[in-house]
């Protein structure tokens, strides 16, 4: 996975408007009252003011896959769900419905992997889930089990190819409790369930692998001054797909760093 960099604000005038819808929400005094309020504003936050704002920030891409929507239409979801809660043993508990309008509680995900994720939201055994009167801090203590989109842990993900595409798989030199958590986000959001997902990454992963095949293969032209032209041009190529506004530019990474030769690994990833 690639983490997703926010950058900039989203538009004050929603923001205003949510806080205040916020602010009525928990001033609802019971249950049956704030449904009436999440009911009143129900899709908000597919207001276009934020949703455009947010699909900017990544370029238009699903934040769990960087597929565009030409694999399912993009929805805005509740990273925390906002009505209820399942944990992995299927128990349910009260959702996070004071994040509802919230949009730091917000992902941009593509129909099929929203659809599967549902409310399904575990947290780590023996850690505490946060409740409405936590500081918002907090949720990142929290020992959520799903990972954030919007943080590091992204790298606990990474990709290889199979015979029919190209899967996520567990990023090597993890922990035991870091395993856990890819292997259930792998899961949860079903990252390798869909076909026509995987051979798309595939055909990320073979594009790269053949402009690594030509970078490796430059040598047998003879010509020098052609050597080099064939090698830069590769290298070149490749920055491209890695470029944080490309699709499917995790795959291109993985690719590279677990099939090229050291040298274009410097080369494509200089800082």
């Amino acid at each position: 996975m690639r983490k997703v960099v926010i950058t900039g604000t989203p538009p004050a005038d929603w923001v205003a408007e949510a806080d205040a819808i916020t602010a009525e929400l928990r001033a609802a005094p019971d249950e049956p009252s704030r449904k009436l309020v999440l009911d009143e504003h129900d899709g908000f936050w597919r207001d276009e003011r934020i949703r455009d704002w947010l699909l900017e920030q990544f370029s238009n891409k699903c934040w769990y896959t960087e597929a565009e929507d030409s694999i399912s239409p993009i929805h805005v979801d509740h990273f925390r769900p906002k009505g209820r809660v399942t944990n992995l043993d299927k128990s349910r508990e009260s959702g996070y419905w004071w994040l509802s309008f919230n949009w730091k509680n917000y992902v941009i995900a593509g129909h099929l992997i929203n659809s599967k994720k549902g409310d399904l939201f575990p947290i780590l055994k023996g850690e505490t889930r946060a409740t409405p009167n936590c500081p918002e801090a907090q949720l990142k203590l929290e020992g959520a089990v799903l990972i954030d989109p919007l943080t590091d842990q992204t790298r606990l993900i990474s990709y290889d190819r199979d015979d029919d595409g190209c899967i996520a798989v567990l990023a090597g030199g993890i922990d035991e409790i870091e395993k856990f958590k890819a292997e259930k986000t792998i899961e949860i959001l079903g990252l390798n369930r869909l076909d026509k997902l995987n051979q798309k990454r595939g055909k990320k992963w073979d594009e790269c692998l053949a402009e690594i095949e030509d970078y490796n293969g430059a040598r047998a032209h003879g010509a020098q001054a052609l050597v080099w032209l064939m090698k830069e041009r590769a290298i070149v190529n490749l920055k491209k797909k890695v470029k944080y506004e490309a699709e499917f530019s995790s795959i291109a990474e993985a690719c590279i760093r677990k099939k090229a030769p050291e040298p274009v690994i410097a080369a494509v990833f200089e800082r």
